[in-house]
């Protein structure tokens, strides 16, 4: 089931079945089947029941779609039954009496309970009062604290648009405060996006949410287009610096010899003298009689 509703589960399961073969060619391993891939809290209460056929499992399994005590499931609860009610074209009054009537075990002991404390209330309770007090009863403060923070910090990031799309959505359910309204809703989706993308719709200032997914959509849909396209150019590398040969120890020991010996080799050069031009060490004798 994963994150599917068991309408959804019932759904694809039903049609996974026409390719299972003979791991469901009998009705107990059907039953058996659908059984183990529910999420296990719905799973402990089916079970609860004992063996039964496909046809009661499944039944068991849409009897508990109801709060739980898990925000998940709530929120699915809600939407599932949602869904029903814009196809029944169901009135608002009646909304709010068929969802209590799928109330079961604590929860509906604590709806009972809840309103016995406020006699003659109840009658003008509508279906958008009853989800805010199932809400309130399921969904921990502590929960919709995270829920809020997530939602502040989402952005876009590596997704695609339509995978920021998707979770913006399921977390904008809780925080209905920060997109009550459609600007809102739109300005907070574009802030999260990627600066290439964001840019685009600053451009056509777009207000209406739709709207707003629909051009990042395209412009995120584009410019992946473009990035696969376009091969990646390689990274120009720095010409290499040619090696200078490092003289080996006999060279520098040749070397030194060498050196050595033209300074042996090599005459001193001494000063011409300035009484008879001739180089000399010492003093000039010359005019002195010796």
């Amino acid at each position: 089931q994963g994150s599917s509703t068991v309408d959804e589960y019932i759904r694809t399961f039903t049609r996974m079945c026409l390719f299972a073969g003979d791991a469901v060619n009998t009705d107990t391993k059907k039953a058996r089947k659908f059984f183990k891939g529910l999420n296990q809290r719905i799973r402990e209460l089916v079970g609860s029941h004992g063996p039964m056929s496909y046809a009661d499992t499944v039944s068991r399994a849409q009897e508990y779609i109801t709060p739980t005590g898990d925000p998940r499931i709530v929120d699915e609860w809600i939407q599932g039954l949602e869904m029903i009610f814009e196809v029944m074209d169901c009135h608002d009054r009646y909304r709010m009496l068929c969802a209590q009537i799928q109330l079961t075990r604590d929860a509906r002991l604590w709806w009972n309970a809840y309103w016995s404390m406020r006699p003659g209330e109840k009658e003008g309770c509508t279906w958008d009062q009853f989800k805010e007090l199932i809400r309130e009863k399921y969904y921990p403060s502590y929960y919709r604290a995270d829920m809020e923070r997530q939602f502040l910090s989402l952005t876009q990031g590596t997704r695609s648009v339509d995978e920021y799309e998707r979770e913006f959505t399921r977390l904008g359910a809780f925080v209905l405060d920060f997109v009550g309204t459609e600007a809102k809703r739109a300005h907070r989706f574009t802030d999260g996006l990627r600066p290439a993308v964001r840019h685009n719709i600053v451009i056509h200032g777009v207000q209406t949410d739709a709207r707003t997914v629909a051009i990042a959509q395209e412009v995120d849909a584009s410019i992946r287009r473009e990035a696969i396209q376009t091969p990646a150019q390689p990274v120009a590398q720095p010409p290499a610096q040619p090696k200078v040969a490092q003289p080996s120890k006999n060279q520098k020991k040749r070397k030194f010899r060498t050196t050595l010996d033209d300074r042996r080799t090599r005459p001193r050069q001494i000063p011409a003298c300035p009484t008879c031009g001739k180089h000399h060490r010492g003093e000039c004798l010359v005019g002195r009689n010796i």
